[in-house]
């Protein structure tokens, strides 16, 4: 790896699967869970690669509502190779760590869009929820960014 300076990446979506990852910026030395606070998770970026619609963060006034990630640390090549994937430029962004640290500067890819919300493609989704429990979150927690879209049964 580079000896250039590092880079903060937060990633909340399909990015969070390694094997993705590692197709599209090769090795990386450190990552580590973390929560955005004060945003929520919406499926209203439609990619006509997927056919369907993707995820995205939005901000919320609700001190509850956070979107769980991992913090990839990257060189500015890494980064600059998922910008041209993902076709947005980064912001910044607050994070928080578990161990109760935060990283006040990671960069994350947020779409300006007023979609509404769509159910996402299945195997977009698996892509999510297997990233998810490869960096140790519960399946719990994986099921529940995913629980809305349940169909729900009236009884009778």
């Amino acid at each position: 790896m580079s000896n250039q300076a590092k880079i903060w990446y937060f990633a909340y979506g399909s990015n969070l699967n390694v094997d993705q990852m590692k197709s599209r910026i090769g090795l990386w030395q450190l990552s580590k869970r973390a929560v955005a606070r004060n945003y929520k998770l919406v499926f209203n970026v439609y990619s006509k690669k997927l056919n369907g619609y993707m995820v995205n963060m939005q901000e919320s006034e609700n001190f509850e509502d956070t979107v769980p990630g991992v913090v990839y640390h990257l060189t500015l090549d890494q980064l600059n190779k998922l910008q041209k994937f993902e076709g947005i430029e980064p912001v910044d962004i607050r994070v928080e760590l578990e161990d109760g640290n935060e990283i006040s500067h990671a960069k994350v890819f947020i779409w300006k869009t007023t979609e509404k919300e769509h159910e996402p493609p299945n195997d977009y989704k698996r892509v999510i929820e297997q990233g998810l429990l490869q960096h140790g979150y519960p399946e719990s927690r994986a099921r529940k960014i995913f629980s809305r879209f349940e169909k729900v049964h009236p009884i009778k």
